[in-house]
């Protein structure tokens, strides 16, 4: 009877049939379970691991000119911090006074769209739609404008939620500090641990995950930094000849936002470009036009020659995958999650590309090889006795 060989040497996982049919289904369902249950806790040590992974470099480069590792770690996170409060204190307030002063005229736009939406008015009677254009947008500007400022008259609400969220991130940077300073003995504990029994096969799988998230974060980052700029000078250019007039005075705002969207592959470009052709829109078709071609334009030049030359093919992934990963992010954990998952996909397909030399599955073949091959042998070892006896052949006459 054919066997599949079991033995399972250092350098190889060999996954039984019982694991494979039994086991693996129950892990699927307690990680989903545990991604329900557990969704607050795991989201802060996944954002803890991230932050580490992504600054555990800079701490081995200070290490190697003989710093402690205690003050490399701090020296690397007071870096850290004082560049985030840095891009915050430049860019928000820009950003913030711009998105409100958009809010504040989209009810004077719409009021100074008044040939488009007379146009707009005559195409629904006509058709016998009866729709009040002119009313409806008035009521959607209102809405918008009053919206975005009424989320801050709930005090109490938004106080809560403010404590919150600090209260979260002061537990990610705690975790992430004694994830830096515990990082070697990490490291040893998985490359000692590691199922293939292999302390080599161990470090070489750290060394590749970390590679994996650094430079994705890295590439992401000037990725995102080419089109925003690339964004918010366009918008500013349109502005400039009185193609869009509001691109300019709105352009950083359109910029960091196409920025930011950029961190969503392949939704994010559409995303990016809502706010200024709404905008654009009210303005006049044209406008609109326009700015929807300078968007293409730019998807364009970023999909055949930024991508490939910042990302390269190492992050290549079918889109359905990326799609999935950013709903699946959204769902757990909303925004923040969607942009997290990102980074899970490199990482993700890094583990897959390391492990599949070294992991085998027992064949189920042999299994029903086997269960034919003893029908067989119990049907030849019955003899002559156990089988059936044959027809006679009737006399004639």
């Amino acid at each position: 009877m054919p066997t599949s060989d079991t033995n399972c040497g250092p350098g190889r996982i060999f996954v039984p049939r019982w694991v494979q049919l039994a086991l693996l289904p129950a892990l699927v369902i307690i990680v989903w379970f545990a991604l329900g249950a557990l969704q607050q806790v795991l989201f802060i040590f996944f954002v803890a691991a991230f932050i580490a992974l992504v600054l555990n470099p800079l701490v081995h480069l200070l290490e190697r000119a003989r710093v402690p590792r205690f003050l490399c770690v701090t020296l690397v996170y007071v870096a850290f911090l004082a560049l985030l409060v840095a891009v915050v204190l430049l860019v928000w307030p820009p950003f913030v006074e711009q998105m409100n002063a958009l809010v504040d005229a989209i009810p004077g736009t719409a009021d100074d769209a008044r040939g488009g939406i007379q146009r707009l008015q005559e195409i629904s009677d006509r058709y016998g739609l009866g729709i009040e254009v002119d009313q409806e947008i008035r009521d959607l500007a209102a809405t918008i404008s009053e919206r975005i400022p009424a989320a801050g008259r709930d005090i109490v609400g938004v106080g809560a939620e403010v404590v919150r969220q600090i209260t979260i991130a002061i537990i990610v940077i705690v975790v992430s500090i004694y994830m830096l300073l515990d990082g070697r003995r990490i490291g040893r504990f998985i490359a000692g641990h590691f199922p293939t029994h292999s302390q080599a096969d161990g470090e070489e799988y750290v060394g590749r995950a970390q590679g994996a998230v650094v430079d994705y974060v890295k590439a992401q980052l000037l990725l995102s930094a080419v089109l925003g700029t690339s964004v918010g000078l366009a918008m500013w250019l349109l502005g400039v000849t009185g193609v869009f007039p509001n691109g300019s005075k709105y352009a950083l705002f359109f910029g960091i936002w196409a920025g930011v969207m950029e961190a969503l592959p392949y939704l994010g470009p559409v995303l990016a470009a809502i706010p200024p052709t709404f905008v654009a829109l009210f303005e006049s078709p044209a406008a609109a036009l326009w700015v929807i071609v300078v968007f293409v334009f730019i998807q364009e030049v970023e999909g055949h020659i930024l991508v490939p030359v910042i990302m390269g093919g190492r992050f290549r992934v079918h889109p359905l995958i990326v799609i999935f990963a950013i709903l699946a992010g959204g769902e757990i954990h909303g925004i923040m999650g969607m942009l997290l998952a990102i980074p899970l996909i490199p990482l993700v397909k890094e583990t897959i590309v390391f492990l599949r030399p070294r992991v085998s599955f027992e064949g189920w073949c042999f299994a029903v090889r086997g269960a034919v091959g003893d029908t067989l042998e119990q049907g030849s070892a019955a003899g002559p006795a156990s089988r059936p006896p044959a027809p006679t052949a009737k006399p004639e006459g």
